[in-house]
């Protein structure tokens, strides 16, 4: 009886991977990710360095898991038998009270090192741009506002202090601390699927920045509208999880917003209006705000005050940006991780006169591409 039990159990694992083995064979490789809004891993080119150094294993590991048949019934099927079993967290996302998912941040794999040099490269900006006005803008994570709907075992980054770190350590460069007033009232301030911050609190941002520039902000200013009340964003994308609670996308329109056109990609396209409505229609709906990432975007305002702002930005920007087009002649927006060109000529060619770099903590601690604030000349 065992033999037979064991032979059965030897064919069927054997057919599943005649299975899976046909899939990898004749199924064309998938680009894109729709549910992660990622590019998939390739099939890695194989060569004898690349076999020795291991970097094959390592690339072919990648490709196996992103084209793996049925992979988001997989992960979802993980994701039930995990909760089931007891786990609190799950592919780098906790589960928190009230529907929150927070992503993990764990201290014990942290080094500061990136973020103490990024640092230093915006003193040296500041040193190299000395007649304009420099605002740093970092912001926390939901992992630090929202600690107490995840365990007390969590072990998360000390977010408190890098903002200590960074004030201490800025030279000529307005630090926006937005730790006191997030923490003073956090409800709303982040999406419970997503890790960026709400339009809420993008706009509890722009007021702390508007005290700071004496801009009198108000929120009877703004028409605040829903737009959607189906997103689960990027964290829920890491867990395809069947049971994740959907949120509420708003947008803030300002009472009298004037006349503007927006311009992607260096004039490649162009749109007269800031919300790209038609993400929407995709799994990250996140999107709307600003047409998602781009390298470069510029904006012209109806605002002739001579002001000229560059925004050096990861992707929590994108729906703050919207509230800064009153204030502003033109505003331009750079993202470091996909712009190659040399930005001191783009400063140069715009009139820059003032420049604001917003990120959020996580994002700043991790990106090594703020050196190509350094000229090419």
């Amino acid at each position: 009886m065992i033999r037979r039990y064991n032979k059965l159990m030897v064919i069927l694992f054997s057919l599943i991977l005649s299975v899976i083995s046909i899939y990898f064979i004749i199924d064309r490789d998938k680009d894109y990710s729709v549910v992660e809004n990622r590019y998939l891993s390739k099939n890695p080119s194989i060569s004898l360095e690349n076999i020795l150094s291991g970097e094959y294993m390592i690339n072919m590991e990648k490709y196996i898991n992103d084209q793996f048949p049925m992979r988001n019934v997989f992960i979802s099927m993980k994701t039930d038998f995990l909760r089931l079993v007891g786990n609190k967290e799950i592919n780098g996302v906790y589960f928190g009270d009230n529907g929150y998912l927070i992503e993990k941040w764990n201290k014990n794999d942290f080094d500061d090192t990136i973020f103490r040099k990024n640092i230093n490269i915006i003193n040296a900006f500041a040193k190299n741009n000395p007649k304009t006005k420099i605002s740093i803008m970092l912001v926390p994570t939901a992992s630090l506002i929202y600690k107490d709907k995840i365990s007390k075992n969590a072990q998360m980054v000390d977010q408190q202090s890098l903002s200590n770190i960074a004030k201490k350590s800025l030279v000529n460069v307005k630090y926006i601390d937005l730790i006191p007033i997030f923490l003073l009232d956090n409800k709303d301030l982040y999406y419970k699927t997503d890790h960026h911050w709400t339009t809420k609190g993008a706009f509890i941002a722009y007021k702390e920045w508007g005290n700071i520039k004496g801009i009198d902000v108000h929120e009877k200013d703004f028409k605040i509208t829903p737009i959607s009340n189906s997103f689960q964003g990027s964290l829920h994308s890491k867990i395809l999880n069947k049971d994740c609670e959907k949120d509420k996308i708003e947008i803030y329109e300002r009472n009298n917003q004037g006349v503007y056109q927006v311009y992607y990609d260096f004039g490649k396209n162009k749109s007269n209006d800031i919300y790209e409505m038609k993400h929407l229609q995709n799994k990250d709906k996140y999107q709307v705000f600003l047409d998602g990432n781009h390298a470069e975007i510029k904006m012209n305002t109806s605002q002739l005050n001579g002001k000229h702002l560059l925004v050096i930005k990861d992707s929590f920007a994108n729906s703050l940006i919207p509230f800064l087009m009153n204030d502003y002649e033109t505003i331009h927006i750079i993202d470091l991780r996909y712009y190659n060109e040399d930005i001191n000529a783009y400063i140069a060619e715009y009139g820059i006169n003032e420049f604001l770099f917003l990120y959020n903590f996580k994002n700043f601690s991790e990106d090594e591409n703020l050196g190509k604030l350094k000229s090419k000349s």
